[in-house]
């Protein structure tokens, strides 16, 4: 059966880095492309009613990295709120950050605070952009937020536990998209994919077009999907 087309697609965008050490770049070089496709598959997203779409753009683990490389990656992202994020505005797209942006230094947080609030009321997608992001960091903050609600735990189920994480306001994604080639959940969406259809594209993040894109789509609508239980009479 020929699904539709999704409403919440996430992706874990890989290879910023590979795709500028095979072009003999240096590795911000590979995150200013990585910007550029970022951009380019919101706004086709928006194009062909995509409701919600989720960027994994910086992770909890990702701080392990060398300070040089950090340093330059939030230079890169304040250049972007600076200069590109407009497209949200011009798009009529939502711009909504999840993870933990309270811990960010406070030049790069207020920036992310004045595009979202600049585009919390816009109807186009929603794109959910995991800055600071872990998938397990995620379920102990939802449950951290029941505990100072003085929430009665033996009264936990999935449905309570669901509406406090960072994804509230959306449905779970019926795909995820991983660029790159590598076959790996890197603590993405922990909660959120328990039925999420899985691709991995082979190109480079850098690489990847709007058209990959919708291949990629194109190739979810084929799937059978049981949800753990059959479609057999």
């Amino acid at each position: 059966m020929k699904n539709t087309t999704p409403e919440h697609i996430a992706i874990i965008m890989d290879g910023n880095r590979r795709w500028a050490k095979a072009n003999n770049f240096k590795s911000i070089i590979g995150h200013e492309k990585g910007l550029s496709t970022a951009e380019e598959i919101c706004i086709y997203s928006n194009e062909i009613g995509i409701k919600y779409l989720t960027l994994y753009a910086f992770s909890v683990q990702n701080w392990s990295r060398s300070r040089m490389e950090i340093d330059s990656l939030f230079v890169l992202f304040s250049e972007f709120f600076n200069t590109r994020g407009d497209f949200f505005i011009k798009y009529g797209m939502k711009f909504n950050p999840i993870g933990r942006i309270e811990e960010l230094d406070a030049p790069i947080k207020n920036k992310i605070k004045t595009l979202a609030d600049k585009t919390e009321k816009n109807k186009g997608t929603c794109v959910n952009v995991a800055i600071n992001y872990g998938g397990r960091e995620e379920i102990i903050d939802a449950i951290k937020k029941l505990n100072e609600n003085n929430f009665d735990f033996t009264n936990i189920d999935e449905h309570i536990l669901r509406k406090n994480t960072y994804l509230s306001h959306c449905p779970d994604p019926e795909l995820i998209i991983r660029t790159g080639g590598v076959s790996r959940l890197s603590n993405y969406l922990l909660w959120h994919i328990a039925y999420s259809e899985i691709i991995v594209h082979k190109k480079l993040w850098p690489e990847f077009t709007k058209s990959d894109f919708q291949d990629c789509i194109d190739e979810y609508s084929l799937i059978d999907r049981k949800f753990g239980g059959s479609n057999n009479a």
